[in-house]
């Protein structure tokens, strides 16, 4: 209990920055039961969607995804805390896992038990420190330090009033204050990354099944970054309703960045009356809103009307430059 008493007093004195903005750390923790070839017990802890730590019992040591830190007596503070939370995380899914496959009859094969184990900076004020268990693919077990949910599957899994108080206090006094100084540390240290903001681009697609008639116009957001993202889609300025919508997932682009869409199916009927649609986006990089309208004009008139008007655009310019290169070249064969 004296090391981990120094560790907070070292925490608290070493990491003095604090950022602005929604900011997580995650450990993705995974135990094995049975023979395969990866490891019995491994972590990967990442801050928002950079990896910056793993470890796994094979190599029984916390390895460092991130760039060199110049700070090395900082960095061996914080390598501390984590080796102390890997600790705890093992400790604690060991003996719920044991528990599980023999009242579950899970004596044999293969099973295993996950953690998604962090906190949360909203804005500088830190979150409770929150967990879920997943065994063998099913939820067993939710908790943050107001709330407790057992799967009814695993009855054995519930607390005494005793444990609770017990856990609650380790929670509120240990893990609570380790995973918020980590998440500062390391939101310091690889700020370039996680701190930088850019910018989504926007558009309105649409697209005609010429069987049916009916149009599918999505709202596109991509480019941006942090992940979090606010996309809506309108109606003559009204949200449209969820269940007429599909809802793309935030997915990763190549250079880093984001891209999540809206998707609006348009029956040939509703696509002959006349609305405007937009596409609505709120991001940390915007200062405002952004709206993309897609015209006052049927779904997809507007879209027509700018690729035949792209097309007479075109064929103007070809006649005007092609017309006298034509000329000039019949001259130049009579040799006038």
């Amino acid at each position: 209990m004296e090391r981990i008493t120094a560790l907070l007093f070292l925490l608290q004195a070493t990491v003095t920055v604090v950022n602005t903005g929604s900011h997580s750390i995650w450990a993705f923790a995974t135990l094995i039961y049975g023979q395969t070839q990866f490891p019995e017990f491994s972590v990967s802890i990442f801050v928002d969607d950079l990896q910056v730590l793993y470890y796994d019992s094979n190599i029984k040591k916390i390895i460092s995804r991130s760039r060199p830190s110049s700070t090395k007596g900082v960095e061996d503070i914080m390598l501390l805390g984590v080796n102390i939370a890997v600790e705890g995380i093992y400790n604690y899914m060991k003996h719920p896992s044991h528990h599980v496959r023999l009242f579950a009859n899970h004596t044999g094969g293969v099973h295993v038990h996950q953690r998604l184990n962090g906190c949360v900076l909203d804005n500088d004020k830190p979150s409770p420190v929150m967990l879920w268990d997943v065994y063998d693919g099913t939820e067993a077990v939710y908790f943050d330090m107001h709330d407790r949910t057992v799967n009814p599957l695993w009855p054995q899994l519930k607390w005494t009033t005793n444990e609770a108080k017990i856990i609650r206090m380790q929670f509120i006094d240990i893990y609570q204050p380790i995973c918020i100084q980590i998440l500062k540390y390391y939101l310091e240290k690889e700020k370039n990354i996680v701190l930088r903001k850019e910018r989504p681009r926007v558009r309105l697609i649409q697209k005609t099944c010429r069987e049916t008639g009916v149009v599918k116009v999505s709202c596109l957001a991509t480019g941006f970054y942090p992940r979090h993202i606010n996309l809506t889609m309108l109606r003559d300025d009204r949200p449209i309703p969820d269940e007429e919508l599909i809802f793309g997932e935030v997915l990763p682009n190549g250079d880093g960045t984001y891209q999540t869409r809206r998707t609006l199916s348009i029956s040939s009927e509703k696509a002959r009356e006349k609305h405007r649609y937009t596409c609505s986006v709120t991001h940390l990089d915007l200062d405002n809103k952004l709206d993309i309208n897609w015209g006052n004009a049927q779904p997809g008139e507007g879209a027509n009307v700018a690729v035949i008007s792209s097309v007479v655009v075109v064929l103007v310019l070809v006649l005007i430059f092609a017309i006298p290169a034509f000329i000039v070249y019949k001259k130049r064969r009579r040799g006038i």
